[in-house]
């Protein structure tokens, strides 16, 4: 009789585990599940993430879940955005199984723009098509709605001061919420270690693994300003050079049938800012 060494015994162990979260959450429909969107659970996300310099990292991504909560992925339901067809990408799997989503087929990231309106649409088995809902991209962000200095002393506070970031207006607020809209805007503040070669050039950048180094604002209330105090600059971690400044938006409407309570859309903008820190 072959007996497994105890290495082997545990990763033969943990590959049929594997296997079966695999086949656990990734679900195989039954017709009359691919025909009813009432057995269907669907979230859409338009993601835009601009750095200063540029450079940008965008995505537009649905995701399909059974009532089990299992993630569906069958090729003969078809989503749709503003009438473009969307392909179903297998997803990434890990010890929790695959995740499969249904992504952009043609098109750059640069083409997904801000203060547009999405229309998101489901095409199930039997050819019925299904509206999901629009969503509109919250708009791109101007300087003057964060102004930020390029350097700043390191034995001085820093004042920060946004306006127009969320909802300025509480009864527009209250009223889209009534409405099924949510939103929130974070912005999270930061150290950065960098490395430079003899020339200059960053070879090397690292955050803080200290979280008295990170502080996270809601500027979600329109206008305000915050102080960070200069007590900030000198610890716990007194080698950083800089600050980054991730400002990070985040919209989320509720889906009004005919599909499974908890499908929505949502819109998230994340824009990067850094602010050199210096003696």
């Amino acid at each position: 009789m072959f007996l497994l060494g105890p290495f082997l015994a545990r990763y033969w162990i943990l590959s049929v585990s594997v296997m079966l979260l695999m086949r656990c959450n990734k679900a195989d429909l039954k017709a009359s599940s691919a025909t009813d969107p009432a057995h269907l659970q669907v979230n859409t996300v338009i993601h835009r993430h601009l750095v200063e310099d540029g450079h940008v990292s965008h995505f537009i991504r649905a995701y399909v879940k059974d009532e089990s909560g299992k993630s569906v992925a069958d090729p003969a339901i078809q989503i749709t955005v503003n009438g473009q067809p969307l392909r179903l990408n297998g997803g990434s799997t890990n010890y929790y199984g695959a995740f499969p989503y249904y992504e952009r087929a043609t098109g750059s990231e640069a083409d997904i723009q801000g203060g547009t309106t999405y229309t998101f649409t489901v095409v199930l088995r039997d050819g019925t098509e299904y509206p999901i809902g629009s969503i509109d991209t919250q708009p791109d962000l101007t300087p003057d709605q964060l102004p930020l200095p390029m350097s700043h002393p390191r034995n001085q506070p820093l004042l920060l001061r946004w306006k127009a970031i969320g909802e300025s207006n509480y009864f527009s607020a209250l009223w889209k919420r009534y409405q099924g809209e949510s939103s929130q805007s974070e912005l999270l503040v930061s150290k950065i270690n960098e490395t430079r070669d003899k020339w200059g050039h960053i070879i090397q950048e690292e955050g803080s693994g200290d979280q008295a180094d990170y502080i996270t604002l809601n500027v979600s209330t329109g206008s305000g300003s915050s102080t960070i105090p200069d007590t900030y600059f000198d610890g716990p971690q007194r080698t950083f050079n800089a600050l980054s400044l991730m400002l990070t938006s985040t919209k989320t409407v509720d889906v009004i049938g005919p599909f499974r309570k908890g499908s929505t859309l949502s819109s998230e903008r994340t824009q990067l800012y850094r602010v050199n820190v210096v003696d």
